[in-house]
């Protein structure tokens, strides 16, 4: 029904009966990453510390509020999920102590296994290419990273100049030592795979 101005009020606002919400989503961010979204005191400081709020289409605060009331589908469909760094200032300010960084890891990680496409491809590709790095050698060969990453993406001679002066500095090396006990980080691989194979 319009109110004085004529405006229709359902087609911007969701009514959400309280006795009515699904605490699933809440309780799974509990066990997943032992963070208790009901402890949150919506002071807003998450949002006010981010770094990269000014980009993000959904909040840190509205993050913890969307789990609050079961919506899972906004959350893994969201932009902020690939824009955010895990700087930790959202941790830092939040004075319940919730690790929102840690929640849009699982949250991340969650998207990626149902196959909900990245809204920024780039960053899903170079996390492809990092953890494949770590697998094969257990280190990150940066030369090697960017130069993939830059074939990958097509835009061949991006920060040639910087990645040449770097190279020549001694601060990139072309090629990382393999790490000893392979075997060990193998299986952690291995579990994780199991893991996400049992959910």
């Amino acid at each position: 029904m319009p109110d004085a101005s004529g405006i229709e009020t359902q087609a911007f606002f969701k009514t959400i009966k309280l006795d009515a919400i699904d605490d699933s989503l809440p309780q799974e961010i509990k066990t997943a990453c032992g963070v208790d979204v009901e402890t949150c005191l919506e002071c807003g400081k998450c949002s006010g510390g981010c770094s990269n709020v000014r980009i993000f289409d959904i909040t840190p605060r509205q993050v913890v509020k969307l789990i609050k009331t079961g919506q899972e589908k906004p959350l893994l469909a969201m932009d902020a999920l690939w824009a955010c760094v895990s700087c930790q200032l959202c941790g830092d300010r939040c004075p319940a102590g919730i690790d929102i960084a840690r929640i849009m890891d699982y949250l991340r990680e969650k998207a990626y296994q149902k196959g909900i496409k990245a809204t920024r491809y780039q960053v899903q590709l170079f996390h492809e290419l990092m953890l494949g790095f770590i697998k094969k050698t257990g280190r990150v060969a940066e030369g090697q990273l960017i130069i993939r990453f830059n074939l990958k993406t097509g835009r061949y001679f991006k920060d040639a100049d910087l990645g040449r002066r770097l190279f020549l500095k001694g601060k990139i090396k072309p090629f990382s030592s393999k790490i000893k006990n392979r075997e060990d980080l193998r299986r952690i691989f291995q579990e994780s795979i199991e893991r996400e194979e049992d959910q």
